[in-house]
């Protein structure tokens, strides 16, 4: 540095000049030197030379040195300037120092020279370098005003030997609400909500590290409080530390904080299926009702594409629309069939919605999709039950008629069959009607079964020695390529069902399983107990909760599919050939079950084979011993006399005849009224009323309770063309109470004639 030392020299004389030179090398070697000597030259030379010292005469010719000093004091103010002169007296050697010059030197002592540049050069370091302090200062104070005072954020300064705010900012006043000369006044547990001796804690902390960080609630003026974070350092000052705090009001955030864990909390528990992609239809998030219902684990589905659930059971324009309707911006909402991790295919009710950013732009895809497989499936059973019901209605509401024609037809044609020679045309003819009546009858009992409207009479029995009791039958029905298997359960409990329609069930079942078997097979009958609970009851349509007898007939036939399931029971339907089968057998089973107060479920498979669950309720109690019917030879009468009661004159003169021919003694009336009158004229013993259930002006349960008052040892026997429950609701049903159903044969009134006389009440 000092080599670089630049001397300009303000002299006339040039051996003055280079005296001046000799003695400031002595000192400075390396020094460059410049003389002028008027004021042009000392002005160009300031410029262009840019001097660090000035050594100038007092006195030139054309310039002196108290004007060069005053030049150099406003062109560069900085330089160090010594004056130089021959002769100086007390009072100019002041007069220079009071205009500004460092030092001056007399020529006679020019070795004081060297010494007085020296010591203005470090003289000029001095200032140079105090003042560059003075610039940083008045730097760092503006640069922490800036900082501190104009920041934005809050901030305070704080004493931590005594809580005092020893200073705040604009930000911080703005923050809490009270003035600045206030907060300064202020301790900070008059603000933070701390106990004070934790408070006292922190603060110790974060004065002993190199910064901390604290989760406050800071109090304001209005007395609201607000969530903050703080972030403490520490200040050295003269004498102590201070902390300076950073508030960040947080309180915003962390609402927006729990109310993001709420919603997550709710999406994770939500029972619908939720799933969220990218705008490009990536899976960025599902919750675990996804997982649960299609089989994925999370990160089998994260960042793969919905596509992994793609049924197959959708065209391409499903999809291809679906992505226009999102992608435009819309929510899509529709059904879609998806298929689970394992094969299997289920439904959902979905709604996909775009979610866009503040520019616009969809950022991500939400799904909310509800599995509604099992509820399409109760409502698919619960329309099957409706339907079920529709129809039974139906076919109960025009059997009274039809019955009551089919009477007729069945007991004249009987009784022309009686009169007419076998060898005659005539006698085929009338077994052709005869038959073709007889199958009308019997349509018209399945419809009423299937109705749950026949009329039965239950007995108390053992559903194993009633299926044992048709085995025989069974195996002429089904033919010797089938293997009939019998599989009982051990103490089975007794079931109340009429011995009949247990009869029809395994008939109609074991037939269909027949027919279902291509050539040699096997069909397997089993029983068992079970015991339905409320659970199973609610996702099963048609059951109820309770105990029950099971019957189970199986088959390693063709099976079925859904859509045949699904039509199994109604009325007329039917997969066999035209001409091989009424549709009409499934339906009676189904009557008779749901008749008893049971259910019955189906289970098939195509190629499989088929199972039918049959479910009577468990009666409480002992079994009770079927009789046989008895033969024809016991019908005849035994000198009875019969009072026959019928509105419907066909039916009436019917009945006549079949009575007279079985040799009974008969009373006949077409009225209640009628009757009524017959009973208290005739002189001699009434042994049985014969009487339709339902007649103009009273019926046939109030009209039994007339005749038995005017003779109280009568039987009745009651009939009808009407459905069981019509019968039901005027008691003819009750347990005990003799029934005649229309249609009947001539052989079915003769046996309940006869029943009906020789029971013992």
């Amino acid at each position: 540095m000092a080599d670089a030392t630049r001397v300009l020299i303000v002299e006339d004389l040039q051996t003055d000049a280079e005296l001046a030179e000799r003695e400031v090398r002595a000192v400075l070697a390396g020094a460059t030197f410049l003389r002028v000597e008027t004021e042009e030259a000392f002005l160009a030379a300031l410029e262009s030379f840019r001097p660090d010292v000035v050594l100038s005469d007092f006195k030139l010719p054309n310039f002196d040195g108290l004007t060069a000093l005053r030049l150099a004091q406003e062109h560069a103010p900085a330089i160090p300037f010594i004056i130089i002169t021959g002769s100086m007296d007390e009072d100019t050697a002041v007069a220079c120092m009071k205009a500004g010059a460092w030092d001056y030197v007399i020529k006679e002592h020019i070795k004081r020279l060297g010494p007085a540049i020296m010591a203005a050069l470090d003289r000029e370091r001095l200032v140079r370098e105090r003042g560059a302090a003075q610039q940083s200062l008045r730097e760092s104070e503006a640069l922490f005003r800036s900082v501190f005072e104009d920041h934005v954020a809050v901030k305070l300064i704080i004493d931590p030997d005594t809580g005092q705010i020893v200073d705040a900012n604009k930000a911080a006043a703005d923050f809490y609400g009270w003035p600045r000369e206030q907060l300064r006044r202020m301790r900070i547990h008059e603000i933070n909500t701390l106990p004070p001796e934790d408070l006292r804690a922190a603060m110790e902390t974060a004065r002993l590290g190199h910064g901390a960080f604290f989760q406050f609630r800071h109090r304001r003026a209005d007395h609201s409080v607000r969530e903050v974070e703080v972030f403490s350092s520490t200040v050295k000052t003269w004498g102590r530390d201070l902390l300076h705090s950073i508030v960040h009001d947080v309180t915003e955030r962390k609402r927006a904080e729990e109310e993001r864990e709420r919603l997550l909390a709710a999406i994770e528990q939500a029972g619908e299926t939720i799933l969220i992609t990218d705008a490009a239809g990536t899976v960025q998030y599902v919750n675990p009702a996804f997982v649960a219902t299609s089989g994925y684990a999370r990160d089998e589905a994260i960042g793969r594409t919905p596509r992994i659930l793609k049924s197959g059971q959708h065209d391409p324009s499903f999809y291809q629309n679906l992505w226009e309707t999102i992608s435009s911006g819309r929510t899509w909402e529709g059904r879609i069939i998806n298929k689970r991790k394992d094969g299997t295919l289920y439904t959902e009710d979905a709604t996909i919605s775009p979610v866009s950013d503040k520019a616009g732009r969809i950022i991500n895809y939400v799904a909310v999709k509800r599995d509604i497989t099992e509820h399409l499936d109760l409502a698919a059973q619960f329309q099957q039950a409706q339907k079920m019901e529709a129809v039974g209605r139906l076919a109960g509401g025009v059997a009274h008629d039809y019955n009551n024609m089919l009477s007729v037809i069945l007991g004249y044609t009987e009784l022309l069959l009686d009169k007419a020679e076998p060898s005659s045309p005539l006698h085929d003819d009338l077994l052709e009607i005869l038959n073709a009546a007889r199958r009308s009858a019997d349509i018209t009992r399945q419809l009423l079964a299937f109705a749950r409207k026949q009329a039965i009479e239950p007995v108390v029995l053992d559903l194993n020695d009633a299926v044992e009791r048709m085995l025989k039958i069974l195996d002429r029905l089904i033919g010797e390529d089938i293997d009939l298997v019998l599989r009982p359960a051990a103490a089975l409990p007794p079931v109340l069902i009429d011995p009949a329609q247990v009869d029809q069930i395994m008939a109609n079942l074991c037939v269909n399983a027949r027919d279902a078997i291509a050539g040699v097979g096997k069909i397997t009958i089993e029983t068992d107990c079970l015991t339905i609970d409320e659970t199973y009851a609610a996702h099963h349509p048609g059951s109820v909760p309770g105990e029950f007898v099971v019957l189970s007939v199986s088959d390693n036939g063709r099976g079925m599919d859904k859509e045949t399931v699904s039509h199994l029971f109604e009325p007329f339907f039917t997969t066999k050939p035209a001409g091989k089968g009424t549709g009409l057998g499934l339906s009676t089973v189904y009557g008779i079950v749901k008749q008893n107060g049971g259910f019955i479920n189906v289970y098939s498979e195509p190629d499989v084979g088929t199972t039918f669950r049959i479910y009577l309720p468990r009666h409480a109690g002992d079994a009770d011993a079927v009789e046989p019917e008895g033969g024809a030879q016991a019908w005849a009468s035994r000198g009875e006399t019969v009072l026959l009661v019928e509105d419907e004159e066909p039916i009436l003169r019917l009945g006549q005849t079949i009575l007279a021919r079985l040799g009974y003694t008969l009373l006949s009336a077409s009225t209640p009224q009628e009757a009524i009158r017959l009973a208290h004229a005739h002189t001699g013993d009434i042994h049985l009323l014969i009487t339709d259930v339902i007649m103009p002006g009273m019926n046939g349960r109030d009209l039994a309770e007339r005749v038995r008052a005017l003779r109280p040892g009568v039987k009745v026997l009651f009939m009808s063309g009407y459905t069981a429950d019509v019968i039901a609701r005027h008691g003819v049903l009750d347990p005990g109470v003799s029934y005649l159903q229309k249609p009947f044969r001539l052989r079915d009134m003769a046996a309940k004639v006869r029943a009906s006389l020789d029971r013992n009440h």
